[in-house]
């Protein structure tokens, strides 16, 4: 192969590269909160081509966000904070009711069907990837994952 042939075809092979190794976020969502209620948990389902980790996540609705789960057997459910959530290469997490979930506290007004709003998720090697999160009503079923 020529210099010149090589020279055009390397910048779209590295596109390609980058491309392949991007994080996949779908059907994320959220109850909406009732009355008063000062804390939500939003949910979603993360894939990646490459091992990555979700080291934290942020929005202008709450003051405070957390990574955690739910753990507990045949007593009462309990909340764990945790520092990060794996993502194993090319198998999806999902984030679910009873189990891992991005937990906003301080919320600063309740979160109303219909509405959407942003999240930062923050990831160790893919860096930061910005979604959008729809908020549902208690009777609507939560989208699923076709991953």
């Amino acid at each position: 192969m020529s210099r010149s042939v090589f020279a055009l075809l390397l910048p779209l092979s590295l596109v390609a590269c980058g491309q392949s190794g991007e994080i996949e976020v779908k059907d994320a969502w959220a109850r909406d909160t009732v009355g008063s209620t000062a804390a939500a948990a939003v949910f979603m389902t993360i894939a990646s081509p490459t091992s990555d980790r979700l080291v934290g996540a942020s929005t202008p609705v709450a003051g405070k966000t957390d990574l955690m789960t739910m753990e507990g057997g045949n007593s009462a459910m309990r909340m764990t904070y945790l520092e990060a959530i794996d993502i194993p290469a090319d198998t999806p997490v999902s984030l679910e009711p009873g189990g891992l979930h991005v937990w906003l506290a301080d919320l600063g007004e309740p979160l109303s069907a219909g509405q959407s709003f942003p999240l930062v998720l923050r990831f160790e090697k893919a860096g930061e990837r910005r979604i959008v999160v729809p908020v549902i009503g208690p009777a609507t079923p939560p989208p699923s994952s076709g991953m």
